[in-house]
């Protein structure tokens, strides 16, 4: 014996054919994988032409509706101030000389507040709508001292005379208010009844020392004078501004008369930024220079929705107006929608409309005006086009 089964088994006279048949079994199933493989890498020149294919294109549509057609007018604007106080050097001479101006151009300045210094004295801040027109001393009465005693009262400077008479508490509250402010009461002595009698100085009030404004707070929007300076009596030399600010411009002649009041506006400036809607209250029947630049136009003074800050008064602004077109609403399609046919003797304007289940159908119209991208059209004939209705603008691909 040679060993056992082994030794038979490299004996076999079988074993090489056995061999050669596996590996070209093997082969065929290796080179039949790849030629799968490779199938389903190669487009045959159908499947490229279809990949290659544009994509079928997508209706665009608009919608028919009623609308009042409006177009858009931009102009510079320039926000203004509700009210306007203004400061003035009062006094019973020629000139006097601002001695003090402790405020500056944008400051917020309230009432019990000094605002300037004229030879001296102060101009004090007090709230009010009644502006000064005299001098008031005890045993005066009327509005402007009713005013006067409420404005104290709001300071917290109480007095026990009755309303719309000045009388020692107003005089004794209005001492204080001179003295909390680092400055002595003005005085005046009154003649005496009798000769050889004597009366004790009095507190009083010079309108020259005093300004009202109709709020809690105003915004210094002009210095026209500067600290030291000799300034003719009556000159202003301070504007305040209170109350909501609104925003006038410029129109053209061609503009104004588009524009009527009511028409809606709105407002915008990129620094600071700013937004906000309003409507047009009045345009001017007189034509108006802009300051500055010496051209002429209609105003225009727009009503904002919702107040601005204060702190906005004298910025410029872009004033954009929509003019009505229409005077009531329209049926309307987007311009885009209409399309025309025929010769030039003889043309035929239509709109496309496409119903939900993509069926289209064509409208004869007659168009009339456009503003802001839509123009107003009427069905001609049986057709019907009515406000909902989809319309064909265009083709997306």
């Amino acid at each position: 014996m040679y060993g056992g089964p082994k030794t038979w088994s490299l004996l076999d006279p079988l074993r090489t054919r056995r061999f050669f048949l596996a590996g070209v079994a093997a082969g065929v199933l290796v080179m039949s994988a790849t030629g799968l493989a490779a199938a389903r890498l190669i487009e045959s020149p159908g499947q490229l032409a279809a990949r290659s294919a544009a994509p079928a294109g997508a209706v665009i549509t608009g919608v028919a509706s009623m609308r009042v057609l409006r177009t858009e007018i931009a102009v510079p604007g320039t926000v203004r101030a509700g009210h306007t106080v203004a400061v003035t050097a009062a006094a019973p001479y020629r000139a006097v000389v601002l001695t003090g101006v402790p405020v500056k151009l944008g400051d917020v300045v309230r009432p019990g507040q000094v605002i300037a210094e004229i030879d001296g004295r102060p101009v004090i801040l007090l709230r009010g709508t009644l502006p000064p027109f005299r001098d008031l001393r005890e045993g005066d009465a009327g509005p402007d001292v009713t005013q006067l005693q409420a404005a104290l009262r709001g300071l917290g400077y109480a007095d026990y005379d009755a309303a719309g008479y000045f009388g020692p508490g107003t005089a004794f509250a209005l001492r204080l208010l001179y003295q909390h402010l680092g400055y002595s009461a003005p005085l005046y002595r009154r003649q005496p009844s009798r000769p050889g009698r004597h009366l004790p100085p009095q507190v009083y009030l010079p309108m020259a020392q005093v300004s009202y404004i109709p709020a809690a707070a105003a915004l210094v929007v002009a210095v026209d004078a500067r600290a030291g300076s000799t300034v003719a009596a009556g000159r202003v030399v301070l504007r305040l501004a209170t109350g909501n600010p609104y925003v006038t411009g410029l129109l053209s002649a061609g503009q104004a008369t588009l524009i009527r009041a009511g028409d809606p506006a709105v407002i915008d400036s990129a620094s600071p930024h700013v937004a906000a809607a309003g409507t047009v209250t009045a345009i001017g029947a007189i034509p108006a220079y802009a300051r500055g630049a010496g051209l002429a136009g209609f105003p225009v003074h727009v009503t904002l929705k919702h107040p601005l800050a204060e702190s906005l008064t004298g910025l410029r602004v872009r004033l954009t107006i929509w003019s009505a077109v229409t005077r009531s609403p329209v049926l309307t399609v987007p311009l885009a929608a209409v399309s025309s046919t025929g010769s030039a003797r003889r043309m035929v304007s239509f709109v496309t409309t496409i119903a939900p289940g993509g069926r289209t159908s064509r409208v004869t119209v007659t168009t009339g005006r456009s503003a802001g991208g839509y123009v107003a059209v009427t069905p001609a004939g049986q057709d019907a086009l009515r406000p909902g209705d989809h319309v064909v603008i265009g083709a997306r691909r």
